[in-house]
């Protein structure tokens, strides 16, 4: 494990720091790869996602902290038959350079051994987001979500397999 990164339990004094980040990250990708500046899902930017993925029962959420700097966080979904789902990570952008994001996930791995398989959903345009979770999270493209406001976005894979 990387010395200088420590993930914590999310608590809610740290909600506001998150949801700048979380807000950060995402207008970052939205504006890299649309004509928008800013978007992301349904309260990343005014606090209520950050405290939904925390407080939901099935989800355990954890803050990312580098050199100690919150930087980010994510949340798995736990699942009984041992298929969770990442539902969230973010890291700030300013930190993108760093390779965090590989730590991350290999953490995450390490983590939760007793997972069969992953899945994590991520925007059909968000190129950079695909090539992290297939090139370096070792995903492979499963199919893709059409939803009634027209967005899309893309369902990724990952299975464990035992020797």
């Amino acid at each position: 494990m990387n010395n200088k990164i420590v993930y914590l339990k999310i608590s809610p004094i740290d909600y506001r720091i998150l949801t700048e980040i979380m807000t950060s990250a995402f207008n970052e990708d939205t504006s890299l790869h649309t004509d928008l500046k800013e978007d992301g899902p349904t309260g990343y930017n005014d606090g209520s996602l950050i405290k939904w993925l925390n407080e939901y029962k099935n989800f355990e959420s954890y803050k990312i902290v580098y050199n100690n700097t919150i930087i980010g966080a994510y949340t798995i979904r736990v699942n009984p038959n041992n298929n969770y789902s990442l539902e969230m990570l973010f890291i700030d952008p300013k930190y993108r350079k760093d390779h965090l994001g590989t730590i991350v996930w290999k953490h995450i791995e390490q983590k939760y051994t007793q997972v069969k398989k992953w899945t994590v959903e991520t925007p059909a345009y968000s190129k950079r987001n695909h090539y992290f979770y297939t090139e370096k999270c070792g995903f492979v493209f499963h199919r893709e979500n059409v939803y009634k406001n027209g967005s899309k976005s893309f369902i990724f894979e990952k299975l464990k397999y035992y020797l």
